[in-house]
């Protein structure tokens, strides 16, 4: 891979295992500058549900970048995230040393951009109906063995809500 690849501008498009590569050679490069090597390279993937922006989980010692983010807005807005993400690796919340961090790994931004595209599925609603009170709850995930907490703050089969209608 050529040295342009692994520091691609703003109109390169790579594809995802060249992108990767970059990310990884990213990594590498931060850790030698920042913290001595003394970081472990964590599993970076690209998410295709993930809309924008990424995230860091601890426990998997794992960088979640979004594809349409990158695909989107380019090589700056991911590498962006991405030292975001690896801030997140040394300090797991938002505090003011996280800040500091970030600021001196190179993040330029503080929120990810938001994507251009609109969500592709609208979301699905599902309408409940209470029978005991005749209360209505709008819900966006389906619900299961639910009650209406209006006539019962704990389940209560006797209370169960009814799906009255799903768009």
């Amino acid at each position: 891979m050529t040295p342009s690849a692994l520091n691609p501008d703003a109109q390169t498009r790579l594809d995802p295992p060249a992108l990767l590569h970059a990310l990884h050679a990213e990594f590498d490069r931060l850790n030698a500058a920042h913290f001595g090597g003394r970081l472990t390279l964590p599993e970076i993937t690209l998410s295709r549900r993930k809309t924008y922006g990424g995230y860091y989980q601890p426990r998997k010692h794992r960088i979640v970048l979004s594809l349409q983010a990158y695909q989107e807005h380019g090589w700056p807005e991911t590498v962006n995230t991405f030292r975001h993400e690896v801030a997140h690796i040394v300090y797991p919340n938002h505090s003011r040393a996280f800040w500091d961090l970030a600021h001196t790994l190179g993040c330029t931004q503080r929120y990810a951009s938001a994507p251009l595209t609109p969500r592709r599925t609208p979301r699905k609603r599902y309408l409940y109906v209470c029978d005991a009170c005749g209360s209505r709850l709008v819900r966006h995930r389906r619900l299961r063995n639910a009650s209406c907490g209006s006539c019962d703050t704990k389940y209560n089969p006797k209370f169960a809500l009814r799906l009255l209608s799903a768009e």
